[in-house]
């Protein structure tokens, strides 16, 4: 890549990252009105609007049945079974223990993309992404520990974790045949059929007490975090390998801590600052070009 590329591209990551770091702030005070359900439903469908708009001024909502029928595979993975997995997962099981589980969907990346030749194992992207989820785990544990774990709650967040590993790799060779423009579109054009009904079972009666700054949330979280953040990452990863923009997502965390910091005061201890510079250095590692004498991923890597 060129110098001017890779500053898209990354640009392109980071805007993704921190948008999503601050999009738990606004999720955290909406669901308190909305449903869940309606929330995501509302999200992505003002996401797929804006999107398909673009495809069709850009003149790409157009597409054969065989990538048809990949985007709505790759919508069932994510957001769909993310977000029922997530959701279901998070309600039944600590906070903690799915922030930590989370933090291994880059591992999950990592595996799976070497097993599939998408990249290269070296020694460099191991220390890095274990870094980044150490960071994590210390900014995590740091918080006081909640009552109410359990282990199924634990494996339908393992089941995000699947769901979000297996569509990052997957995403490589999509984006080989189609845009990123159109494989965001559809991604959330499909979820539609899955959130609707869903979002229907949940009732109307919070449109009767939604204010002004709750809309602007959820035109925030549909038109900011789901259409142009998925756009970016889409982008990023046309570019660069599963296992860099996989690890990238550790700097949510760092980014949501911050803004507390910064919004709500909420205090800086020491070992999470430890963490929070852990996973910048972990992500910082698997970010480095490989020398000259480190064997290349097969087309398709970063």
């Amino acid at each position: 890549m060129t110098w001017r590329l890779s500053l898209r591209v990354y640009g392109a990551l980071l805007l993704a990252m921190f948008v999503w770091g601050l999009s738990f702030l606004a999720v955290k005070d909406v669901v308190g009105t909305i449903p869940v359900f309606s929330l995501l439903l509302a999200r992505f469908a003002i996401a797929a609007l804006l999107l398909g708009l673009l495809a069709w001024r850009r003149k790409e909502l157009w597409l054969p049945a065989r990538d048809l029928l990949a985007l709505a595979g790759l919508s069932l993975l994510s957001p769909v079974g993310y977000f029922l997995f997530e959701t279901y997962g998070v309600s039944m099981t600590q906070a903690s223990h799915a922030s930590i589980l989370i933090a291994i969907i880059p591992i999950a990346v990592y595996l799976i993309a070497f097993g599939r030749r998408q990249e290269p194992a070296t020694w460099r992207k191991s220390i890095g992404i274990l870094l980044a989820f150490g960071g994590v785990l210390l900014i995590v544990l740091s918080a006081p520990g909640e009552e109410g774990a359990s282990l199924i709650g634990d494996v339908l967040v393992l089941g995000a974790v699947l769901c979000a590993a297996l569509r990052t790799t997957l995403i490589k060779d999509v984006l080989r045949r189609v845009s990123p423009v159109q494989l965001t579109f559809y991604q959330f054009f499909f979820s539609l059929f899955i959130f609707g009904p869903l979002a229907a079972t949940s009732g109307f009666s919070w449109l009767r007490v939604m204010t002004p700054l709750l809309w602007a949330e959820v035109l925030f979280l549909g038109v900011v975090c789901s259409a142009a953040a998925f756009l970016a990452l889409h982008y990023a990863l046309k570019h660069i390998s599963a296992t860099r923009v996989s690890v990238s997502a550790n700097l949510v965390p760092i980014v949501t801590l911050f803004a507390e910091i910064v919004l709500f005061g909420v205090s800086l201890t020491s070992i999470k600052l430890v963490g929070a510079l852990l996973t910048v250095t972990g992500v910082v590692l698997t970010q480095l070009r490989a020398s000259p004498r480190t064997p290349r991923a097969i087309p398709g890597g970063g």
